[in-house]
């Protein structure tokens, strides 16, 4: 691990998931050559997290004993608040870094100054999502989804971090859209950088997916509430939208019976370049070479005054 004074900082919030927790944390290790501070917010676990995260307590890695659950945004916002670092970054303890992706996604941001967001491209490795190339993408309003990313310091405190309005669910969008409507362009790593462990229940008559249904509703309306105003009525926007539908039901009419079409890179790209405001249609073009694609910018002209309030539903 490189002892070195640290560039980047990365918060981890974990409850009660202590093998989930500990091959996250191994993963930063052995995968991340850049100097950094991990930071591990826990909520309360009785698993035997804890003892886990005082064993490793170090220089380097600081654990948050927070004892009660907060919600992610405060959690996650209260670990910010404690940051010097140029970059930072968050994570959750069900990722595992690959493809030293958190140094790419450094080496993102050290060579280009208009980039103030880096998704990092994550990919499941178990449950519904396995055969995808990647999970995230396009949100319905046509912004990019950063499921887990990394920001320069200073953008995340223009933005004033995770809105706590939101508390736990559609806390990443929401960011996602304020670094863009404050004039930042956002991006994904090429490579994939994460991946995912879902251990989501998809049986929709238990309680547990109903739980997380209705908070994911809520956080979609009130993402819908405070973004849609800023979004003016754009005809190629329509017009990439059209062609995105087109591509679906060709696909879709093309399936054999019973089965479902499978994505691959390529198509799941150009889904998101369809599908994204503001994202060129000659991104792979203007991309090649480089570490990044699906770079996303508002034009000044659509920039707003100042970022929208948090609805109250």
């Amino acid at each position: 691990m490189n002892q070195e004074t640290p560039k980047l900082s990365i918060v981890v919030g974990t409850y009660d998931r202590l093998d989930q927790i500990r091959r996250c944390v191994e993963s930063i290790q052995r995968e991340t050559a850049t100097p950094f501070v991990l930071f591990i917010t826990d909520a309360g676990s009785t698993d035997g997290t804890v003892e886990y995260l005082e064993s490793i307590r170090s220089d380097v890695i600081k654990p948050l004993l927070v004892g009660k659950l907060l919600g992610q945004a405060k959690a996650y916002n209260d670990a910010f608040a404690l940051i010097t670092t140029p970059y930072v970054c968050w994570l959750s303890d069900d990722n595992e870094v690959v493809n030293n992706g958190l140094d790419v996604a450094v080496d993102i941001l050290e060579q280009d100054p208009r980039i103030g967001m880096v998704g990092l491209k994550t990919r499941d490795v178990q449950g519904p999502f396995v055969d995808a190339p990647y999970i995230g993408g396009i949100s319905e309003i046509g912004i990019l989804n950063v499921n887990q990313g990394m920001l320069r310091t200073p953008v995340l405190n223009e933005v004033a971090c995770f809105s706590e309005a939101f508390r736990d669910y559609g806390i990443d969008p929401d960011l996602t859209a304020k670094v863009l409507f404050s004039g930042h362009d956002v991006v994904y790593t090429k490579p994939v950088s994460l991946h995912h462990y879902r251990n989501w229940s998809t049986d929709k008559s238990s309680p547990e997916y109903k739980k997380i249904k209705g908070k994911n509703d809520r956080a979609r309306k009130l993402y819908a509430a405070k973004y849609s105003r800023l979004l003016r009525p754009s005809l190629i926007f329509r017009l990439k939208q059209a062609a995105r539908q087109a591509i679906k039901k060709t696909k879709a009419a093309g399936a054999a019976p019973a089965s479902k079409p499978v994505a691959t890179s390529f198509s799941r790209d150009w889904s998101n370049i369809l599908g994204g405001r503001y994202i060129s249609l000659l991104d792979s073009v203007l991309c090649s070479g480089r570490k990044f694609h699906l770079r996303q910018r508002c034009p000044k002209r659509h920039l707003p005054g100042s970022l929208p309030d948090d609805p109250i539903l």
